[in-house]
C-alpha cells in the first residue's frame, strides 16, 4: 500500500498553527495600541469628564460643594464652571483659576453656545475643540440669554501668545441642571493630550514584541511538536510491525489519554488479530481434514471394488454414497456460510408454523433414536406461527438438534422447549453433555471452534452448524445465546416475535 510521503508531520503543522496564532495575536496588539489608541483615549476622557460633571450636577446644592469641586480639579486635572441663569441672566458662580500648564479658551459666548447645544439635546452636551496658535478668550460678568454681542454686556478682551500647542484639545462637557428658581450650567472641561509620542513608542515596542514572540512560537512548537508527535510516531511504528503480522507487539500507554486509549485499542486488536489468524489456521486444517476423510474413503472402496470384483457389494457402494453425500454437504455448508455472510443469501420470510417445523424434524430422527438409543423430547404448549425463511429456520433447528446430539451426556436426552411469552417465542435445545466454560462461550459460533481442540468428525453433519445458526438468527433479527455449565450441559436458544393468527 503506498503512503503519500509529502504530506508534512505533526511539527510542522503545529509550528504553523503557533505562527499563524502569535501573527493573529501581533495584529490584534498592532491595531487596538496604534490605530484605535486615540479615540480609546478620547473615548475614556469623555467618559470621565461626563461622570465629573453628573457628580457636580447631582451635589449642586450641597454645602461642601467647593470641597467636590477641588477634588475633581485636582484629581482630574480638569476645569469647572458653574453658570446660574435666573432672570433669565447668565451669571458665573464659580469658574476654575487658570493654572500655568492649562488655561481653557471659555468666554460667554462660548457658555451661551453650550448652553443652547445642552439646551437642544436634552439637557446635555460635549464638544472636542483644537487651541489655537493664538490665545483669545473674554470674560463678562453677565450675559442677557438671547441678546446679541453687543447687548447688555461688558467685555474684557485679552490675547495671549501662542504656546506651541497646536495639537493639544480641549474637551468640554455641559450639562443643564433646573432648579426650583432658574436653570444652572455645569461646564467640566480637560485637555486632551496628543497620543503621537506614545504610539511611536508602543511601535517601537511592539516591533521589539513582534520579533520576540514569534522566536518564541518557534521554540515552542517544535517543543511541544516533539512532546506531542513522539508517542504518535512510536504507535506508528509498532501498528507497522501488526500489519506485518507481528502480533506479539506491545502497545504501552502513553503520557495523554488518548494516545492511552488508541494503544489499548490497537493491543486488544492484537490479540484478536492473533486469535482470528490462529482459528484461520485451525479451519484451513479442519477443512482439509474434513475434506480428505470422505475423499480418501471413496477412492480407496472404489479402488478396492476395481480390484477385487467380489468386493462390489451393495455396502461397499453405500459408503461410497455416504461419503459423496458427506462431501457435498460440506461444500453446501460453506457457501451457505459465505452468502450468509455477505448477504447475498436468498432469505424468503412467510408465515409459517414453527412446532409443526420442529415436529417434522423430528421425524427425521426415527431410526436414529431407535438404533442408538436416544431420547428426543419436544415441550410445547401449542401451535405458533413466526414470520421467516422457513428452509433457513428448519436448518436452524436441524443444526442446533445434531449440536446437541454430538455433545449428549449419559442420559442420552435432548430436550427442546418451546414457550411463548409477551407475543414472542422462545426455543431451547437442550442437552446434559459436558457443558462449555464461561470464557468459551464467545467463540462457540465460529467456524470449527471447538473447546477441546481436538478436532473430530461430527456424528451427524459438517461441524459448520453453529457458524450458520448464527447468520441466519442474524438475518432474522432474532435474539440468540447460549447458556451452559461445565459438567452440566448447554442450553442454545432463539428468540422471535410470534405473529397472529386467525383463531386469536
Amino acid at each position: 500500500m503506498k503512503h503519500n510521503t509529502k504530506k508534512y508531520p505533526l511539527r510542522f503543522h503545529l509550528a504553523i498553527g503557533f505562527l499563524i496564532f502569535s501573527v493573529l495575536l501581533l495584529a490584534v496588539l498592532w491595531v487596538f495600541q496604534t490605530v484605535f489608541l486615540e479615540s480609546f483615549y478620547k473615548t475614556i476622557k469623555t467618559s470621565q469628564v461626563k461622570s465629573c460633571a453628573n457628580s457636580l450636577s447631582d451635589h449642586i446644592d450641597a454645602e461642601n460643594l467647593s470641597d467636590l469641586i477641588t477634588d475633581i480639579e485636582e484629581q482630574n486635572a480638569m476645569t469647572v464652571g458653574l453658570y446660574d441663569t435666573t432672570d433669565s441672566i447668565f451669571s458665573c458662580i464659580y469658574a476654575t483659576q487658570s493654572r500655568p500648564d492649562f488655561r481653557p479658551d471659555i468666554s460667554m459666548n462660548t457658555v451661551y453656545d453650550l448652553y443652547k447645544q445642552a439646551k437642544a439635546n436634552n439637557g446635555s452636551y460635549s464638544t472636542i475643540t483644537a487651541v489655537g496658535k493664538e490665545r483669545h478668550f473674554e470674560m463678562h460678568s453677565q450675559r442677557f440669554i438671547g441678546a446679541t454681542n453687543d447687548e447688555a454686556r461688558m467685555d474684557i478682551i485679552m490675547h495671549e501668545p501662542a504656546l506651541e500647542r497646536e495639537s493639544v484639545q480641549t474637551l468640554a462637557y455641559a450639562r443643564i441642571v433646573p432648579g426650583e428658581d432658574g436653570e444652572h450650567l455645569v461646564i467640566v472641561e480637560s485637555e486632551i493630550t496628543p497620543v503621537t509620542s506614545v504610539v511611536e513608542t508602543l511601535r517601537y515596542q511592539l516591533i521589539i514584541m513582534t520579533v520576540v514572540i514569534v522566536a518564541l512560537s518557534i521554540i515552542v512548537a517544535i517543543f511541544v511538536g516533539k512532546l506531542i508527535a513522539k508517542p504518535i510516531s512510536d504507535t506508528n511504528e509498532k501498528a507497522k510491525s501488526l500489519a506485518h503480522q507481528d502480533y506479539d507487539v506491545a502497545f504501552e500507554g502513553g503520557r495523554y489519554r488518548e494516545i492511552t486509549e488508541l494503544n489499548a485499542t490497537l493491543s486488544y486488536a492484537a490479540q484478536e488479530l492473533k486469535k482470528v489468524d490462529s482459528l484461520q489456521k485451525e479451519l484451513i486444517s479442519n477443512i482439509s481434514h474434513d475434506l480428505r476423510t470422505p475423499l480418501t474413503m471413496i477412492t480407496g472402496y472404489s479402488e478396492v471394488m476395481r480390484d477385487l470384483p467380489g468386493e462390489m457389494t451393495p455396502e461397499n457402494i453405500q459408503i461410497i454414497i455416504d461419503e459423496a453425500n458427506r462431501l457435498n454437504s460440506l461444500v453446501t455448508d460453506l457457501l451457505d456460510i459465505s452468502r450468509l455472510q455477505s448477504g447475498t443469501a436468498d432469505i424468503k420470510q412467510t408465515p409459517f408454523s414453527l412446532t409443526n417445523c420442529i415436529k417434522s424434524i423430528f421425524s427425521r430422527y426415527t431410526k436414529l433414536i431407535e438404533s442408538d438409543g436416544l431420547n428426543i423430547i419436544f415441550e410445547h404448549d401449542g401451535e405458533v406461527f413466526i414470520m421467516g425463511d422457513e428452509l433457513r429456520m428448519t436448518q436452524v433447528l436441524y443444526n442446533l438438534i445434531n449440536n446437541a446430539i454430538n455433545y449428549i451426556g449419559d442420559d442420552k436426552t435432548v430436550i427442546v422447549r418451546q414457550t411463548v411469552k409477551d407475543d414472542r417465542v422462545r426455543v431451547d435445545v437442550i442437552d446434559h453433555g459436558e457443558g462449555i466454560p464461561k470464557d468459551k462461550l464467545d467463540y462457540i459460533w465460529d467456524r470449527y471452534y471447538r473447546v477441546d481442540k481436538e478436532h473430530r468428525r461430527a456424528k451427524v453433519g459438517t461441524g459448520l452448524g453453529l457458524s450458520i445458526v448464527k447468520n441466519i438468527l442474524l438475518a432474522h433479527d432474532a435474539d440468540f445465546g447460549v447458556a451452559s455449565k461445565v459438567g452440566e450441559g448447554s442450553d442454545f436458544y432463539f428468540i422471535l416475535p410470534v405473529i397472529p393468527t386467525d383463531d386469536e
